[in-house]
């Protein structure tokens, strides 16, 4: 496998109060892992032993929708005693990125639609910047590409799911994990949960890292300046 330009992928995943604006955080996880590292235990098949992870909740400043709380299984009720995203957590996100080993890539699936975008908003909100050698990568964007490019349903044996059309469904970390893992993951829509199912996930299909360096792209460029 080529040369990577990122020492480190973080893999992140928000839980928030749902799709209405402003959206807000209920529960972040990231969990960082070297390449070097994903890529033997791709041998394997097993998740890497040394990860740093950070998953915190957050209370918002907002009633969440019921039927976030239905996925998610968290109400208002569960984060009444919880720190709303403050400055001292922001300084811990950015704390926490910033330890690794440099460079490094934030992956979140469908990120650039939603986890990026609100993470970024709530950072400039409390006044913490990222520097611009943070970079993101969308994982649902690199399954897709590297989907296309197959031109077939089935490649090396493995086959992704198909529409009654001949049309592959949309790629949803469901999908990808029972297809590629095999079976349900642990703690779906659980922000930690999820996290680690694609951390697993890429771990298996070691392949799509090029795919995810190729669609990286600054963090910061992700930012409005307030809540999304």
């Amino acid at each position: 496998m080529a040369d990577s330009q990122f020492s480190t992928f973080i893999f992140l995943d928000l839980e928030t109060t749902g799709l209405i604006k402003p959206v807000e955080i209920t529960e972040l996880s990231m969990i960082a892992v070297e390449r070097a590292h994903i890529i033997d235990g791709s041998k394997t098949k097993m998740v890497p032993r040394l990860l740093d992870k950070l998953t915190t909740c957050v209370r918002p400043t907002k009633a969440i929708e019921s039927q976030a709380s239905i996925v998610t299984c968290i109400s208002n009720e569960d984060l009444d005693k919880k720190k709303e995203f403050d400055i001292e957590l922001g300084r811990t996100v950015k704390s926490f990125i910033m330890r690794q080993q440099q460079p490094a890539c934030l992956v979140a699936h469908n990120g650039d639609n939603f986890d990026f975008k609100i993470l970024v908003s709530h950072l400039d909100a409390v006044g913490i910047t990222l520097p611009e050698t943070v970079y993101a990568t969308d994982s649902r964007k690199a399954f897709t590409k590297q989907h296309e490019e197959a031109k077939s349903e089935s490649r090396n044996g493995e086959i992704i799911e198909q529409t009654g059309s001949g049309k592959p469904k949309r790629l949803s970390l469901k999908i990808l994990y029972n297809s590629f893992v095999g079976g349900e993951f642990e703690n779906a829509h659980s922000a930690e949960g999820d996290a680690l199912a694609l951390l697993k996930l890429v771990v298996h299909k070691p392949d799509v890292l090029e795919y995810l360096e190729k669609g990286a792209h600054e963090l910061c460029c992700h930012g409005s300046g307030k809540l999304l």
